[in-house]
């Protein structure tokens, strides 16, 4: 994305949310917690909501803001994509999916048109005291407390074999009044969640088959209309019968060997990944993370790992997060012992380019290639040596 001194743009990644199978039927209570490329998704129809609703107020009816389907193909093949680039099935669209992803992305545009929320968790449709009047069943588009219930409440059948919702809001200033397109800021905010990694491991679950994402611009409240909009991304993803058990054999990675165009930084999740760092990742960012998982384990150990730079031949320092380091231990958001995080520390790297500030850490450089390897002791028995590249894309600054 271009950027001047007048401009600006924050993204904003919500807790991920899981709904679990489990014994193959009901659900587990809401946990908050070289490349193979398949044919892009097809999106068979515009699935918005209508938008003739007599029920509605003229507030409301103002506030409806239609799913761009365009800018949903982005998000949906971006993360369709980055799975079956690293060995995953890949996503096929599905409307009942995204008509529920709908309502709930009209439900969050409703309350950022219409107030100034000091305290809000996306994934909830519950009352907020301060803007009751915005929030809950006062909010037309009101689906359900949690994605369980939204799910629930539109008869979703594919539920019981497992769900997961994410959402990413971005919210852009321009002096000049030259807003970016719902089509630009889906890709961002679809490479932005793949780069987060409570939200990269709920993308990447395997078992995941169905997709529905719904994007809607917004004018955010108070705000003067011509310099600001705001957008907000709603992914639901879930599982079928014939998908449910699905897994993967060996060391799993994403970026895995070949993936291309990732961010080159990480300035936001809920919850934050390096909580138990002390640092302010809006800014001290870190580099694109790397997930690993081997599912067949029940414990790993990450060892001996560098991050090398190609182009500039130099090691990036990094930090491992893992069950020994889990800053969410014994809570919900708590990392299973056979899933593990590098993430690069990109501090005294110079990668921001001519329109950053000099000072600004902009995570790794951008439209570079980096080569990660490390070694993997699976259930303190064997060790597995892993090796690949990936590369970034440009500079990224939220």
């Amino acid at each position: 994305m271009s950027h001047t001194s007048h401009d600006n743009v924050a993204t904003i990644l919500f807790l991920t949310v899981l709904l679990t199978a489990c014994n193959g039927g009901g659900e587990d209570a809401d946990k908050t917690p070289a490349p193979r490329v398949t044919p892009p998704i097809i999106e068979s129809s515009d699935t918005s909501i209508d938008q003739s609703n007599d029920n509605l107020d003229d507030q409301a009816a103002n506030s409806i803001g239609s799913n761009d389907t365009n800018a949903a193909l982005i998000a949906n093949n971006a993360f369709s994509l980055a799975r079956t680039s690293c060995g995953l099935n890949g996503l096929s669209a599905d409307t009942a999916l995204e008509d529920i992803a709908t309502q709930h992305t009209n439900y969050i545009q409703y309350v950022f048109a219409n107030s100034i929320p000091t305290v809000f968790n996306a994934h909830y449709e519950n009352e907020i005291a301060d803007i009751a009047n915005v929030t809950n069943t006062n909010n037309p588009f009101f689906g359900g407390l949690d994605l369980g219930a939204r799910l629930s409440n539109a008869d979703y059948a594919n539920a019981r074999f497992g769900a997961a919702e994410n959402i990413a809001q971005s919210m852009y200033y321009s002096s000049a009044g030259k807003l970016f397109s719902s089509e630009v800021m889906a890709n961002s905010m679809a490479k932005s969640l793949l780069a987060a990694p409570y939200h990269l491991r709920s993308l990447m679950l395997p078992s995941l088959y169905l997709t529905g994402t719904s994007i809607v611009t917004y004018k955010p409240h108070n705000k003067n209309a011509t310099n600001n909009q705001g957008y907000i991304l709603v992914n639901n993803s879930a599982a079928t019968q014939a998908t449910k058990n699905e897994t993967v054999k060996g060391v799993f990675t994403y970026p895995c060997q070949g993936v291309t165009d990732t961010v080159t930084a990480l300035y936001n999740e809920t919850p934050d990944p390096v909580k138990h760092t002390g640092r302010d990742l809006q800014n001290d960012p870190i580099g694109q993370p790397i997930y690993i998982s081997v599912p067949s384990a029940r414990t790993i150990t990450i060892s001996n790992v560098t991050f090398y730079d190609v182009g500039r031949n130099i090691n990036v320092p990094i930090e491992l997060l893992d069950y020994r380091q889990d800053p969410y231990k014994d809570t919900v958001n708590e990392l299973p012992a056979n899933e593990a995080f590098i993430l690069p520390i990109t501090d005294d790297l110079k990668s921001c380019e001519a329109f950053y500030s000099n000072n600004k850490n902009c995570g790794l450089y951008g439209n570079s290639e980096y080569r990660v390897s490390f070694d993997v002791l699976i259930d303190n028995k064997t060790i597995e040596r892993k090796s690949f590249v990936f590369k970034t894309g440009a500079v990224n600054e939220a």
